[in-house]
């Protein structure tokens, strides 16, 4: 390995195998740490489709790959050879003296990321943002065509096998386990998601929140009507239909126009109390949340750290949540559903409409969790991550 980089600002390379025009979860993460590390005066090499959504940014070298096509389904642009690839980061590594390589996927750059770090000594972190991989039952005939797809695109055996879930939902699990594997560090943003990474074989697997922006807490809005903003992928596994039957039902019992629910992500049915904004800017999607009591977060058993959950908590906005392993994850800054059913998330919007003060109990640990999360500190904690790696 090279010697520690505690010295200087150091150059790290972050890659991601998704398209940086379309700000899913992961991206979003990817793209709110290239930013906060460069803001600390880290230089920071952005390989990733679209990596132009950064030119211009002080300390941020985008450097995008071609594109050859993009598979349906995971909206996954196609980036050639993995063998190709790692050539052109070899290159980037020496012409811009990288430190470490953070993968942000587990495809092609991250199996190219894994050669050219362990060509030049250097070591290749892996950010897990979709272990909980789901896809339907009736696509368990897919998993050996999944398999031999992932192995012919980053060149990595299809083993070890992960056997937790269903065929189809194993292949998926069993991308990410292939990376994880091969890693110098395997960096989970949520605890949970660590635990099941370690109890799948990723012996070192550690929880490494991603980044929150700098805290901006917003004025309090109105008390009435209690406003929440639901914004995600229109996916089955976000569950959207829960928070609009609670609405429904929540509504009905307090009374028209005491509850407000913001959605982001695409357009639906109109439904009383509900507005839909189709599918918006991330400025717009931080301008509903600091206008809103809340967040409402209703997947179930799926997700790692939401991003939603961020943007708010820097807010000084709570989360609503229906999953009790996020409630635990976020503790006093989300107020959970005693079931995760439409109907007792109802109950629970009903109180709050009844005990508003309950919200901002919750608001403000939702600023202690972000604070906690600020760019410098975990700018601090990577290089000290990365240092360790470095001297072993």
């Amino acid at each position: 390995m090279t010697d520690p980089v505690s010295h200087g600002e150091p150059a790290v390379m972050l890659l991601c195998d998704y398209s940086l025009r379309y700000l899913g979860g992961a991206q979003t993460a990817f793209l709110r740490q290239a930013r906060s590390l460069a803001a600390q005066g880290w230089t920071v090499v952005v390989v990733a489709p679209d990596a132009d959504v950064l030119t211009g940014t002080a300390n941020i070298v985008p450097v995008a790959p071609v594109v050859h096509g993009t598979l349906p389904g995971l909206e996954l642009p196609l980036l050639g050879s993995a063998a190709r690839l790692a050539d052109t980061l070899t290159a980037l590594i020496d012409a811009h003296h990288v430190a470490a390589l953070v993968v942000h996927s587990e495809f092609a750059l991250a199996a190219a990321a894994l050669a050219a770090g362990a060509d030049r000594g250097l070591p290749v972190l892996h950010v897990v943002h979709t272990f909980f991989w789901r896809a339907s039952p009736a696509l368990s005939p897919l998993a050996p065509a999944v398999r031999w797809f992932h192995r012919g695109l980053t060149g990595i055996p299809a083993t070890p096998r992960y056997s937790g879930s269903t065929p189809i939902n194993n292949a998926l699990r069993g991308m990410t386990l292939r990376v994880a594997l091969r890693a110098d560090a395997v960096l989970s943003p949520s605890v949970h998601q660590a635990q099941a990474l370690r109890e799948a074989g990723v012996a070192g697997a550690r929880p490494f929140s991603n980044v929150s922006e700098p805290l901006q807490p917003a004025p309090p809005p109105a008390p009435e009507p209690l406003t929440l903003v639901w914004a995600a992928r229109f996916a089955p596994e976000k569950r959207l239909e829960v928070a609009l039957e609670a609405v429904r039902i929540a509504g009905a019992a307090v009374g028209p126009g005491r509850i407000r629910l913001d959605v982001a992500g695409g357009a639906g049915r109109a439904q009383q109390d509900v507005v839909f904004h189709g599918r918006v800017t991330g400025d717009r999607v931080a301008q509903l949340i600091a206008a809103s009591h809340a967040v409402l977060i209703t997947s179930l058993g799926f997700d790692n750290q939401p991003m939603i959950a961020l943007e708010a908590f820097t807010r000084g906005r709570p989360a609503i949540v229906t999953d009790p392993v996020l409630a635990e994850e976020f503790g006093r800054a989300a107020l959970a559903s005693t079931a995760p059913d439409a109907v007792s998330l109802a109950a629970t919007l009903i109180q709050l409409v009844r005990e508003p003060d309950r919200l901002r109990t919750a608001g403000a640990a939702a600023l202690g969790y972000a604070r906690e999360r600020q760019p410098a500190r975990h700018a601090q904690a990577l290089l000290q991550l990365v240092d360790e790696l470095a001297a072993r």
